[in-house]
């Protein structure tokens, strides 16, 4: 079995060989074993389903999908304690808020497109320092880059860069609070969730004796004493860290039984500015940035060469390609996130795309897939790309969404009492004889001061005539069950939806007795065999009484 590690004195032939190794495959479709992934992925799918469903309630369902993507903050300190936790959730969820404002914004600009790319790429190599300096770990800088992606995506104006923001930064906030919601109740979890992982870790490596093993066994180790310094500087949580530690010496004891002398101390705890400043004393975070901003800028070309486009997934591509720590890692990522993503995109998010889901549906597809891919992940990186293609197309696709107008919103209670209000009139006998006049019976000529009723034309104001050019009078309602546009014959006392599309017309109801109803459509859009009228479409202006319009509003009377 080769190194995983490249030859000092032949770089090239030793990078050449880990790459076109076939054991490469093999560790593609390697299966490892979820630790400790139910409570990440929990609190990850509370964080996404508050957003989607608070902003589906309240009417901005073009915003849920930007609230949600502000969610996937919980994604990151997973495993830190609290303190640590609650400043890395507020840095990582304002640097992707001000990603999706950003590039939203320079969308909405039309900058050019190498513009974009450039940006692009720099913000991926940027986030990879980020997460290099601070030791964020998992997921990296794909999800910023992702979430810039997504504020490009839609065709935005300039009035969606503070709606957009706005939501991803409510998202970020629900992802705080959920994730730091445990501190009231358990405030030593993590710490005691480091030290039990440490066990585990040390009873694999004794077992087996393998180098990988005690690799993992030591990492294990030293994440459990950081995790313990930072809960013995808390008062709140340091008797219980103290207890911890004597576990702690216990377990690395039994890793190595020769070993005398006192156990290994704590370190000091650190801030995230003092553990960024404690890793840029090395060069290796300059190189891997210029590595991932260099291929970030390769992919979008090469997308776009190839008439591909989508920059994003481009630059999303390599930089969780380059984020592994070996060539042979970086090669089985890259063979498992483009295996993964194509299948994904192909097997499920195409038909999910195609079956044109409504919002709820959508959502609840990107609830499921959040939750399953976070417990996956941690199984194979593969395995959890069949769902990250598709969840990430929903979500964009969500957040592509146009928004609602506020007059084609539905008001429920509005149109209930209009329906029972149009059964009362359809119940009514119809009146003996027509209305054809509305001018008062004491002088003729005299034009009505009384309110006109709806479905009426009302008089000029100016010179006292009605706008088909009569004196005073108005025009006969058409026949008993005929509609106003299209003059279709409907079912009496059943209101077809629809109005003409004003403000405020309420053209779909019933007027008078005689079942008259507007369809708002210009043509009928309601047929049933038995009608005399013919299919859907077919105007019948000629049996109209005279000067009645059948173009016109019912309500509103205007061309």
């Amino acid at each position: 079995m080769s190194s995983d590690r490249p030859d000092p004195a032949n770089p090239v032939r030793a990078t050449a060989r880990e790459v076109l190794d076939p054991a490469v495959l093999r560790q593609s479709l390697r299966v490892g074993r979820a630790d400790a992934a139910l409570a990440p992925a929990v609190r990850v799918g509370i964080a996404a389903a508050i957003a989607l469903v608070g902003f589906g309630l309240a009417g901005h369902q073009e915003l849920a999908g930007f609230a949600a993507l502000g969610a996937l903050t919980s994604l990151y300190g997973r495993y830190d304690t609290y303190r640590r936790r609650a400043a890395l959730l507020a840095t990582v969820g304002t640097l992707m808020t001000a990603a999706i404002g950003g590039f939203t914004l320079l969308a909405a600009l039309g900058a050019p497109t190498p513009v974009g790319w450039l940006l692009m790429a720099t913000l991926a190599g940027g986030m990879t320092a980020f997460v290099l300096l601070l030791r964020a770990g998992p997921p990296g800088a794909t999800i910023v880059v992702f979430c810039a992606g997504a504020g490009m995506a839609g065709d935005p104006a300039t009035g969606d860069v503070l709606p957009r923001t706005g939501a991803a930064a409510t998202g970020a906030l629900l992802a705080w609070v959920v994730c730091m919601a445990g501190v009231l109740g358990y405030p030593t979890a993590p710490a005691r969730l480091a030290v039990r992982r440490a066990a585990d870790a040390v009873r694999r490596a004794r077992a087996h004796r393998s180098a990988d093993d005690l690799a993992a066994a030591q990492a294990a180790l030293a994440a459990a004493r950081a995790a313990l310094a930072d809960d013995r500087s808390w008062r709140r949580t340091r008797p219980v860290a103290q207890l911890l530690t004597g576990e702690l010496d216990a377990i690395e004891r039994a890793l190595y039984p020769d070993r005398t002398g006192p156990p290994t101390p704590l370190p000091p705890r650190r801030s995230l500015r003092g553990t960024a400043r404690a890793e840029s004393a090395g060069p290796g975070w300059i190189l891997a940035t210029a590595r991932v901003t260099i291929a970030g800028l390769v992919a979008c070309v090469a997308s776009a060469v190839a008439g591909l486009g989508h920059a994003a997934w481009a630059v999303m591509g390599s930089t969780a390609t380059l984020q592994a720590d070996t060539p042979r890692h970086a090669v089985v990522r890259a063979v498992q996130r483009a295996a993964g993503t194509v299948v994904g995109a192909l097997a499920i998010a195409w038909p999910l795309l195609a079956a044109d889901l409504s919002f709820w549906q959508a959502a609840c597809v990107v609830l499921v897939l959040q939750v399953a891919t976070e417990i996956v992940i941690a199984v194979n990186y593969g395995l959890a790309q069949l769902l990250i293609a598709p969840m990430a197309l929903l979500m964009t696709a969500l957040g592509a969404r146009r928004p609602v107008r506020a007059r084609d919103r539905p008001r429920a209670g509005h149109r209930a009492r209009r329906v029972r209000r149009c059964a009362r009139r359809a119940a009514r006998p119809p009146p003996s004889r027509p209305r054809t006049s509305l001018t008062h019976p004491a002088s003729p000529g005299r034009a009505a001061t009384r309110t006109p009723r709806r479905g009426e034309r009302a008089p000029d104001r100016r010179s006292g005539r009605s706008r088909d050019g009569t004196a005073g009078s108005w025009p006969v309602f058409p026949p008993a069950g005929w509609h106003g546009r299209s003059a279709a014959p409907i079912s009496r006392g059943i209101p077809p939806p629809g109005n003409c599309g004003r403000r405020n017309c309420r053209g779909d109801e019933i007027l008078g007795g005689g079942g008259f109803q507007d369809s708002g459509r210009g043509m009928s859009s309601k047929w049933s065999p038995g009608s005399p009228a013919g299919p859907p479409g077919l105007p019948l202006i000629a049996v109209d009484p005279p000067g009645w319009a059948t173009t016109h509003c019912p309500q509103t009377q205007r061309r």
